[in-house]
């Protein structure tokens, strides 16, 4: 019998094209992240941090706006075995987005100024258009590789992946050095969620076309009904998430001025990007084993995730030390002398860093035990956390320093929260078990 090493073992069998389609899906996220960061040293040379604040609010209201653009009905799309049910919810999704987006676009072209306003963010009002097709076009690249995800195209969703960053990054580069300021970066921005799109539609042209004569009003509203936990728990779930994670940024536009957005927009942007690309793997391959062991063995998912939480820490002390003791000189060095600010800015967030690196990938712990509803709770908690650090800057007039001290170490608490309810629940199963 052929003997293989543990390497191959993880790639063969039932399971092996399912990590086989995560490895690919890491590497083709992996390089986007990657070329996305290799050009911001560039483009903070060909742009401001006022523009770069109307970047950051922009590219927060859409995320934060596209889950109401399919009522998440689009999440539910891998899901039925028949193709009848699935091209259902993807004319259903269709239809919503189309709808939402028209009625958002509206309003800023009536209201535009209005509306953003709170945001101290009046000079996006013109591109009022732009948003609308950042919006549709983010919408629609997820409704695509949802579809591809369910056709099991990894290697095409990578690809796209790839091309969306590199586009987004020819476009921001080609327009900043003909002089185009924040409008620049912000087609840039459009283009980098959007593209790839049409080339992952057209690659299933055929199997839509197939599959359409399933399509009907009748049947649309049966899947609308089927499915509306999707509205009714992961939408809300979503939108806290999305808000929670823009939150620091439009509040900080709120508050303070675009130059101070801008800083903070790439001190996040900067520790985000290599921190998700390492995160994001770790937790999907915990998750794999996680699942793997299943509720019958909590004692050792503990023991595990114990082991795991230790090493992430050891891991992230480096990286977060350099950069709380040098993030001013090391941002100016990288990124040119008037973004030493936002170097500073990282370093206080650099508290905040640390605890979540070491403890993001546990909370996938509450899926293993069926209690997807606890992320709606952990949500709101970390969307009432931030709205509570940024509570003084705009009632008591804080420093932004301040108000990103007390931003870090409330994060810092939710995260560390987390573990602790994490291994409550893993302790409850236990003794549930051995009860039985």
């Amino acid at each position: 019998m052929k003997l293989l090493n543990p390497v191959q073992r993880v790639f063969e069998g039932s399971a092996g094209q399912v990590f086989r389609g995560m490895l690919t899906m890491a590497m083709g996220s992996g390089a986007a992240k990657g070329i996305g960061l290799l050009v911001v040293p560039i483009l903070t040379r060909l742009y401001s941090p006022e523009e770069y604040g109307v970047l950051s609010v922009f590219t927060a209201l859409i995320f934060v706006l596209v889950p109401f653009l399919t009522f998440r009905y689009v999440m539910a799309l891998p899901l039925p075995r028949r193709d009848g049910i699935a091209i259902n919810i993807l004319a259903l999704s269709g239809c919503i987005m189309l709808a939402v987006t028209s009625l958002i676009t509206l309003a800023l072209a009536l209201f535009g100024e209005v509306l953003l306003a709170p945001f101290a963010m009046e000079t996006l009002a013109p591109w009022w258009w732009l948003l609308g097709l950042g919006l549709l076009g983010t919408a629609s690249y997820e409704t695509s590789t949802l579809w591809a995800s369910r056709r099991r195209a990894y290697k095409p969703i990578a690809r796209s992946q790839v091309m969306q960053s590199i586009n987004g990054a020819i476009a921001k580069l080609a327009l900043g050095w003909l002089g185009y300021t924040s409008f620049g970066l912000l087609v840039g921005q459009v283009v980098n969620q959007s593209a790839g799109t049409g080339s992952l539609f057209r690659r299933f042209r055929q199997d839509l076309r197939d599959n359409w004569r399933h399509v009907s009003w009748y049947r649309m509203k049966k899947v609308a009904g089927l499915y509306r936990r999707f509205p009714a728990w992961r939408m809300p779930s979503q939108v806290l998430l999305a808000f929670s994670v823009q939150a620091p940024v439009l509040l900080t536009a709120m508050i303070y001025d675009a130059g101070t957005t801008g800083q903070l927009g790439l001190a996040i942007m900067a520790i985000s990007l290599p921190m998700a690309l390492i995160g994001d793997n770790m937790s999907k391959a915990y998750y794999a084993e996680m699942s793997a062991i299943g509720k019958r063995d909590p004692a050792k998912i503990r023991q595990i995730t114990l082991s795991v939480i230790r090493t992430l820490g050891l891991l992230a002390i480096v990286p977060v030390a350099i950069l709380a003791l040098a993030g001013e000189p090391l941002f100016a060095l990288v990124f040119g002398d008037e973004w030493g600010t936002g170097g500073r800015y990282a370093a206080i967030l650099s508290l905040y860093l640390f605890f979540q690196f070491a403890t993001a990938p546990v909370v996938r712990v509450f899926s293993v035990l069926g209690q997807e509803r606890v992320f709606l709770l952990i949500n709101i908690r970390r969307a009432l956390f931030i709205l509570l650090a940024f509570a003084p800057g705009w009632l008591l007039d804080w420093p932004v320093e301040t108000t990103l001290w007390l931003y870090s170490g409330m994060l810092s608490v939710h995260m560390a929260l987390i573990a602790i309810f994490v291994f409550r629940a893993l302790n409850r199963e236990a003794r549930r078990l051995q009860g039985e």
